[in-house]
């Protein structure tokens, strides 16, 4: 992460330098030599510096990542959009730790008024897992995505999640199965789905589940640790309200 935040940082200071039209075009190159020979000595001198600019961009760049994965339009979440604390969960339908993590999941839906949980597709164990990804976002616009999620999410481990099978718990949970089947090859359904799994690759995201909380992974269903982070979360989150008093 650090040196990807230096590169970053010195690809911005070298645009300052050499591609600001009213001033960088004034420096002959031997007055911009001298510039960048000030500015390294001073770096040298004081590296304080560069470490400070290096931890300001690594926050704003974690801000902004934050931001994008827990609201974007194109996935399904559950609470109030300015929520304390939000969880973005990472989740593979034939993943075995999100079968066990599922109730657990949808209580916090139920329980909790300060929560908001944003349910993000990564199909990354087998073709089951994407077509089962497809279907559930290609079925979101008819309302009944959190019953066909669930349903999904209930079926055994050990039998095969083949095309038959999506279709008919897709039935029974109240999706119209021909609407559902031509959606699942529209593009942006496909680019969702890479999205996602660029958001994982930011975050570190090896398998699934992974639950990130207010910018924190925590990585498996370890319900203790999770409990504990949402507490820790809500505290945060009270301590920023009554610092903005």
């Amino acid at each position: 992460m650090k040196n990807a935040v230096f590169s970053r940082l010195l690809a911005l200071f070298a645009l300052v330098l050499m591609a600001a039209p009213a001033s960088a075009q004034t420096f002959n190159a031997q007055e911009q030599a001298e510039i960048r020979a000030v500015v390294r000595e001073y770096l040298v001198r004081n590296p304080d510096v560069l470490r400070e600019a290096l931890d300001a961009l690594e926050t704003r760049v974690s801000a902004e990542r934050w931001q994008e994965i827990k609201s974007d339009p194109r996935d399904f979440a559950i609470g109030p959009a300015d929520a304390p604390v939000t969880i973005v969960e990472f989740y593979d339908y034939r993943c075995a730790y999100c079968h066990a993590s599922l109730e657990w999941v949808i209580d916090l839906t139920r329980s909790r008024r300060d929560v908001r949980v944003v349910f993000k597709e990564l199909p990354i164990l087998s073709q089951e897992s994407h077509e089962a990804s497809l279907a559930a976002i290609a079925a979101m616009p008819q309302g009944r995505f959190l019953q066909f999620h669930r349903a999904l999410m209930s079926f055994p481990l050990n039998r095969e999640l083949n095309s038959v099978e999506i279709d008919r718990i897709a039935r029974q949970s109240g999706i119209d199965v021909a609407r559902m089947r031509r959606a699942m090859s529209d593009q942006a359904i496909v680019q969702l789905l890479q999205d996602n799994r660029g958001h994982a690759v930011d975050y570190n995201i090896t398998g699934t589940p992974g639950f990130v909380i207010n910018g924190e992974l925590i990585s498996g269903f370890n319900e203790p640790l999770l409990n504990a982070r949402i507490r820790e979360a809500t505290r945060e989150a009270r301590e920023r309200r009554t610092a903005q008093r």
